[in-house]
């Protein structure tokens, strides 16, 4: 109901004013089918009722999908929107629009809004984690604009709950500002805590509820524990610890370096690797004491290791990490020994590939130039995305800087996947128009895969029930160059929650609980996880375990949790939405909970989580046309953007004439009822007429 400076009208208003000048729906009527639909936070049909907060965003990737959704390819021949074109919720509209254009169907734009911002000060927006680790900071980063305030000052201030934290003044040097500013707060107990981010009001603002910004965030001690073991301090190691050690307050790192560098003289202190030592004591000098040492941890990193560093006893130990106890096994190659010269047996069943063992190095091998690049399935696999678009995610992984090494292999095994591969050029797919044709694709796809297979980086595979990894460069720290370690941290650290799983923020030792985010809308489901381990950390898997969701005293619904094949005791349930806001609690309950929480002394797991009418005041923060979105939509749609005037013209878009559809169809005779009676009648007819002749 946005009115822009010197408009009797709301621009939903003008829009609705300008659809019925135009006579589009009238030139359409008879001629195509005709759907209308509100898009704000959620996209919702005429009579589809809105909940508290649907009109405090805009998701125009969810507007678009839906309409693919609703309507099949053949059938759509266009879209019309009225839209300002801002877009507040994730998503990217770029990504849908192309689907439009592969389908010919345009999307044509009516540009409602005006493109001068009224005078105003808000909160853009506030990037804050859902989760820290006892200890680690909360780091808040509120990005805020102001127009029509030059000169003046302003004071943005963060709290929990009525406490001011922190304060900051901000100087407003230009008419149009914007600035980020960053705060941070060490919480000193668990649990969950609520904060605010609040812009003190400045006179004349146009909008007066856009300038406070709640969150929540959980404090929790479960971290993964990950142990780190290699010979010498190669690159990939020294940047490998420091992540996990400097960076990545989410792990629990111990590592061990089993020829490091020393002093003439000295000796290293006799440390045994083990998940009980304190959070921050990293370096170890020697590999966890025991198997139940071994089975604390829920990643173990080996790098090129020689076949002595690890006897056959210790092989099988890890292999019951991986196969029973669930944990991920990731060896990164080296032109040492990995894997080349390592010949256990067991190993080398762990190993997801072929090689032949030898005493050779492989120093001087596979020194060509190559690209990390991401095979069919590595592009769709959560491990190697490094954006939520495939398209933008295949242009990262491009344009990352070449290597050198990668250690060759005979094959790979059976079941196993290759994710990344050093890369060649491809070619273009062509169309299949025959038989022919269509083996010769056959033939192709399946040199692909051969080639996959031969120049693989990245190889994994189930055993048992956990994963194992096999990196086959030692070159992942090249994702650091010229960005930081933002590729190189989400790489390594979606793969060790690819393989030992999310960190579930409520529990015990045995039985964790948590959801997908801490926050929703009236518009959200909510995703709920839970992970049964015994006292050995091996998985529970439950059949009957359930999850309640209450609202205080009221059981407002429960659902089945379903076991996550080949994962480490992990169980899932999508429930909700939940229309009413306020506070919402979980609890689990099943016969193999209560035996596990009756072994570590009673009581039961519940975790919480928030519903709100909307999360943030984004609609009213930037009110402004984005013409630049609207164009591009309609670009990539085969569609444009019109004014008011030429609203009517979209009639003559989606309206191209008479069409011609050519398809060839196969239809099975042999199993049509009507095929067996004709068969019938004539065998029939043909025994009437030998018996008639005298025939036998």
């Amino acid at each position: 109901h946005l009115k822009d400076d010197g408009q009797e009208l709301t621009r939903a208003e003008l829009g609705e004013k300008a659809l019925e000048e135009s006579e589009l729906l009238e030139k359409l009527e008879g001629k195509v089918a005709i759907r209308r639909l509100r898009a704000a936070r959620r996209t919702l049909g005429a009579d589809e009722d809105q909940v508290a907060g649907w009109d405090q965003a805009t998701d125009l990737n969810n507007a678009l999908s839906t309409v693919l959704e609703q309507v099949h390819p053949d059938n759509l021949a266009g879209v019309v929107m009225i839209t300002d074109g801002r877009h507040n919720r994730p998503g990217r509209v770029e990504d849908v629009a192309r689907r439009f254009g592969i389908l010919d169907a345009p999307v044509g734009i009516f540009a409602v809004g005006s493109g001068k911002p009224p005078k105003d000060a808000a909160i853009l927006q506030v990037r804050s984690p859902d989760a820290v680790y006892l200890g680690d900071r909360v780091r808040v980063a509120a990005e805020v604009k102001f127009d029509g305030y030059r000169g003046k000052k302003a004071m943005l201030r963060l709290y929990q709950g009525d406490k001011v934290l922190e304060e900051k003044e901000i100087a407003v040097p230009q008419d149009h500002h914007r600035e980020e500013v960053r705060f941070r707060h060490v919480p000193d107990e668990g649990g969950v805590g609520a904060y605010r981010v609040e812009l003190e009001a400045l006179d004349g603002e146009r909008f007066a509820n856009n300038n406070s910004w709640s969150f929540e965030t959980a404090v929790t001690d479960a971290r993964t524990n990950v142990l780190v073991v290699d010979s010498f301090p190669r690159w990939e190691f020294r940047y490998l610890r420091n992540l996990f050690y400097g960076r990545d307050k989410s792990i629990h790192l111990q590592y061990v370096l089993l020829d490091p560098d020393t002093v003439g003289g000295q000796e290293d202190e006799v440390i045994a690797a083990s998940a009980s030592r304190d959070f921050g004591d990293a370096r170890a000098t020697r590999l966890p004491a025991s198997e139940e040492e071994w089975r604390k941890f829920d990643v173990i990193i080996l790098g090129d290791l020689a076949p002595e560093a690890i006897d056959e006893e210790t092989w099988k130990i890890i292999e019951g990490c991986v196969s029973e106890r669930a944990a991920l096994l990731v060896a990164v190659a080296g032109p040492r020994a990995m894997p080349h010269a390592i010949r256990s047996e067991t190993a080398r069943g762990l190993f997801p590939v072929e090689y032949t063992p030898s005493n050779r190095t492989y120093f001087a091998s596979g020194g060509e130039k190559f690209r990390m690049g991401l095979t069919q399935s590595g592009r769709m696999h959560p491990v190697t995305a490094q954006s939520d678009s495939r398209l933008l995610n295949e242009k990262i992984w491009a344009e990352f800087p070449e290597a050198r090494w990668r250690h060759p292999v005979d094959g790979i095994k059976e079941g196993a996947e290759v994710l990344m591969m050093a890369a060649v050029e491809e070619q273009k797919s062509k169309a299949v128009g025959s038989a022919a044709e269509l083996g010769s694709a056959l033939n192709r796809l399946a040199k692909r895969k051969e080639e996959e297979e031969r120049r693989a980086l990245l190889v994994t595979q189930q055993v048992g029930n956990g994963k194992v990894a096999m990196l086959l460069t030692d070159r992942t720290w090249r994702l650091r160059e010229g960005v930081g370690d933002v590729y190189h941290h989400r790489f390594w650290g979606q793969l060790v929650r690819w393989g030992a799983g999310p960190n579930l923020r409520s529990g015990t030792g045995t039985v964790r609980l948590g959801s997908d985010a801490i926050t929703y809308t009236g518009d959200d489901k909510v995703q709920i996880i839970a992970r049964l381990w015994d006292k050995d950390k091996t998985p529970v898997v439950d059949d009957k375990l359930k999850a309640e969701v209450w609202r205080g005293d009221e059981k407002v619904a429960q659902v089945p949790l379903v076991y996550r094949e080949g994962s480490n005791g992990l169980h899932e349930a999508t429930a909700g939405p939940f229309a009413e806001s306020g506070r919402y609690e979980i609890k689990i309950v099943g016969k193999e909970v209560e035996k596990l929480l009756e072994e570590e002394g009673g009581g039961e797991v519940t975790t919480g989580f928030r519903v709100v009418g909307a999360r943030s005041p984004v609609e009213l923060s930037e009110t402004t046309l984005n013409l630049p979105l609207l164009e591009r939509i309609a670009e990539l749609s085969g569609g444009r953007v019109v004014e008011a005037k030429e609203l009517g013209e979209l009639a003559g878009m989606i309206l191209t004439g008479d069409e011609t559809r050519w398809e060839l169809r196969e239809t099975s005779l042999w199993d049509h009822w009507l095929l067996l009676v004709l068969l019938g009648l004539l065998l029939t007819s043909e025994w009437v007429l030998r018996r008639g002749a005298g025939l036998p």
